[in-house]
């Protein structure tokens, strides 16, 4: 009995789930495919070469193709072929090239495309409802990478007259900035300080110990965190803010500072200087310790005022640079000059070339891996506007004829201020159009347009 009540319970059961299973199989259907994604974008071309490695990112919420690092000015896109990887279920893929109208085209990955205006695609899966609509911008440079864009910054930097000035970089309270020296016009007029982070905004601050009238504010110099400063009198002034200024004990008689020595391979920090020693002249540089050393007689036609100076490296070693300038015989001079120490110094120049017109109140900097020489003031009083670089660290130079030539707005000018600041800009602040004029109240700055990309 029992035996019997398990086989019919059993039965029913196996009953029961072929029905069911009989109606499932009847009943199930495929869904249509839905993604209509681009998954991969490449451009192919056979006018540039590179294309084919330039990166896209494909941003699927909203339906946007580009390329982040921007191809270089003037690239030529208007025949270039389009490679898309895209979902298994896409049916069909449409496009319209903004550059030729608004034709809509059936994709074929054979087809040369102009991508100079966006590219509009429409892409269908397989249901044939289901569209995803991208618009794919090829990002290219607007402006020449190599060229250097000149304009006014500041078109009055103080309140005075000035018939002197230097501007350097120089650290206050921990925050980067800038220091302005300045002799107003007229006779025995005190020096004035300003200071400014931006260099449009100046603040005068106080400034003692400083001589009246026999400071050489050209050949104020920074060396080991403190400024150093000639005068006329043979002595030499230090500080250490900027503000407060003493004479420096035991130093010899300071004719002129030349510049700082950078450190680096062989090369240790110095200030080179001119000193005067038994009635000459002489090269000597003064160590990070205060110790000084002597060297050889300046040379006749070695520059001692109005001369630009950069610095430079070579097989590890640092360099200081200069050129133009003022002689010791008092002749205008075209020469350039260098030393790793202060007191070694050679001619880097042929003493026979001519690559520029000898003269004084030459701008030096060193910038894009290039040394420039900005303008001057010639024999005859007249100044320059005209720019000249050199490659091989001052032994030639070449005149620069485009892209980063001065404007003409630009007044030809020497004895003027220059610094590169952190964001690569050039900055020419003040300068003279006449060796005895009074300095421009105005700062011109400029900068590679590759260098701010």
């Amino acid at each position: 009995m029992k035996k019997n009540l398990v086989l019919l319970i059993t039965g029913g059961f196996v009953w029961l789930m072929s029905s069911c299973l009989g109606d499932t199989s009847t009943t199930l259907e495929a869904e249509p495919a839905k993604d209509a994604q681009i998954t991969e974008f490449t451009l192919e071309s056979r006018v540039v070469e590179e294309l084919s490695d330039v990166k896209f990112t494909i941003d699927q919420v909203n339906g946007l193709i580009f390329n982040l690092d921007s191809l270089p000015f003037g690239t030529d896109l208007k025949m270039a072929i389009c490679k898309l990887s895209h979902a298994s279920t896409v049916l069909e893929i449409e496009y319209t090239p903004e550059a030729v109208g608004d034709t809509l085209m059936t994709y074929s990955d054979t087809d040369s495309i102009d991508f100079s205006k966006p590219v509009k695609f429409i892409v269908t899966a397989y249901d044939g409802v289901t569209k995803k609509n991208y618009t794919a911008h090829v990002n290219i440079h607007q402006i020449i990478p190599d060229t250097l864009e000149w304009e006014p910054y500041a078109t009055q930097v103080t309140d005075v007259t000035m018939k002197e000035q230097k501007v350097l970089p120089f650290a206050r309270n921990g925050q980067e900035g800038y220091l302005l020296y300045a002799q107003p016009a007229g006779i025995s007029q005190p020096y004035s300080l300003y200071a400014s982070a931006d260099m449009i905004s100046w603040e005068q601050l106080a400034l003692e110990g400083l001589p009246t009238d026999d400071i050489l504010l050209s050949q104020i110099t920074l060396f080991d965190g403190a400024l150093y400063a000639p005068s006329w009198s043979g002595k030499l002034y230090k500080s250490t803010d900027g503000q407060r200024w003493s004479v420096v004990d035991n130093a010899p008689y300071i004719s002129y500072i030349i510049s700082d020595v950078k450190e680096g391979g062989r090369a240790k920090s110095a200030l080179a200087a001119v000193v005067e020693e038994a009635g000459e002249l002489k090269f000597a540089a003064m160590s990070l310790e205060g110790n000084w050393s002597i060297g050889e007689t300046v040379p006749e036609d070695f520059p001692l005022i109005g001369f630009g100076k950069e610095y430079y490296s070579s097989h590890y070693n640092s360099y200081l640079m200069i050129v133009g300038g003022r002689s010791l015989s008092n002749q205008l001079t075209n020469q350039s000059w260098g030393t790793m120490d202060g007191v070694l110094w050679a001619r880097l120049s042929d003493i026979n070339a001519s690559y520029f017109e000898a003269r004084e109140g030459v701008m030096a900097v060193a910038y894009d891996d290039k040394i420039y020489l900005i303008g001057g003031i010639d024999t005859a009083g007249n100044a320059y506007r005209d720019m000249y670089e050199s490659i091989d660290k001052g032994v030639t130079w070449q005149k620069v004829t485009a892209m980063i030539i001065l404007p003409d707005t630009y007044r030809a000018r020497g004895y003027g201020s220059v610094i590169v600041d952190k964001n690569q800009y050039i900055h020419i602040i003040g300068g003279k159009m006449y060796a005895n004029g009074n300095v421009l109240q105005e700062i011109w700055r400029g900068r590679i347009n590759r260098l701010g990309f």
